[in-house]
């Protein structure tokens, strides 16, 4: 059975920009872009990559 998650991609170098920005580790970042966390701060990164760098929201097909 496959299923759909939700992640965010942004253009190649805006993961480094993004965290810079918001204070924290490149892992965080990609963390919060693949719905991994959902703390307030991983809301504020997603928010920030779709309407500051170029993120798009789309999701991924997940095989069971």
């Amino acid at each position: 059975m496959a299923r759909r998650k939700k992640i965010i991609q942004v253009p190649l170098g805006n993961v480094e920009k993004i965290a810079k920005a918001m204070c924290c580790s490149r892992t965080t970042v990609f963390n919060a872009l693949a719905y991994r966390s959902d703390s307030e701060n991983a809301k504020a990164i997603r928010r920030q990559a779709l309407s500051a760098y170029g993120g798009v929201e789309t999701s991924k097909l997940i095989l069971d």
